[in-house]
């Protein structure tokens, strides 16, 4: 296939289907950006592409896939030239207690939210780099701030990928190559419909991926919001541990 000619800007997100990352495709794609969306289930992906055919395109792939990632990449770059934006979104999520996983269960997880960000970076990078320009985007979870009851292998991969961010911002800003990290609150979507809990300051997908549009062009390495819900949460990593395993067990229902 011949190079997609453009002016527009280049935009890779993975997990593109449904939620924040398909909110974030249409965003994108009214402002000077032409998107990817990857993910594994194909009839989400063409219903996020129904919104601009001409701005969006569709690149079905399975994230935990080392050779579907790097395959994907290198069709994006052979097809557009560059990718000059790339979002990791893509993520799975099971609530329950880290006793009561089954290994095929938390190897999921992992290779989804971890492994598979690994995956789409490489190649990315390596292209950034050359290029001397760039923006990556994690969007973790305030769970990976620290250990929560029920927090699971999603929040120990959160808190990874957060790791993840930190060391790439500090490696790759002499190459040009921005790097943010997301912090959302509860956003609703299929994953967090799970929770057996109340979550407080719930918003759609569609205001959260504006929150994060809007700070996509600050310096800003993380974005995260609502205040009123991540600053409390931040705040209780200066607690001595013992304090803090007090509060949780108080105010947080352990699960058995």
């Amino acid at each position: 296939m011949n190079m997609i000619k453009t002016n527009n800007r280049i935009a890779w997100i993975t997990g593109g289907g449904t939620g924040i990352g398909k909110e974030l495709a249409f965003l994108l794609s009214d402002n000077n950006y032409k998107v990817i969306v990857s993910g594994r289930r194909k009839e989400k992906l063409i219903e996020t592409i129904k919104y601009n055919k001409k701005k969006i395109f569709s690149y079905p792939m399975d994230v935990s896939n080392q050779k579907d990632c790097e395959n994907v990449s290198k069709k994006i770059l052979k097809e557009f030239g560059s990718i000059d934006l790339l979002i990791l979104n893509a993520a799975v999520y099971s609530p329950g207690t880290i006793k009561n996983f089954k290994s095929s269960e938390a190897k999921k997880i992992i290779d989804i939210n971890l492994l598979g960000a690994l995956y789409c970076l490489s190649p990315v990078i390596k292209f950034m780099k050359l290029k001397k320009l760039g923006h990556l985007v994690f969007i973790s979870s305030p769970a990976g701030y620290q250990g929560l009851p029920g927090g699971g292998f999603y929040g120990m991969t959160k808190s990874a990928l957060t790791f993840l961010a930190e060391t790439l911002r500090m490696e790759l800003g002499d190459f040009g190559i921005k790097v943010q990290v997301v912090n959302p609150g509860f956003v609703k979507t299929a994953m967090t419909d799970k929770n057996p809990f109340f979550m407080p300051f719930l918003m759609t997908p569609k205001l959260a991926a504006q929150k994060i549009f809007k700070k996509l062009s600050s310096n800003n390495f993380e974005i995260f919001f609502p205040k009123k819900l991540i600053l409390p949460m931040k705040l209780f990593k200066f607690l001595p541990y013992q304090l803090y395993f007090f509060l949780m067990k108080k105010f947080i229902k352990v699960p058995k």
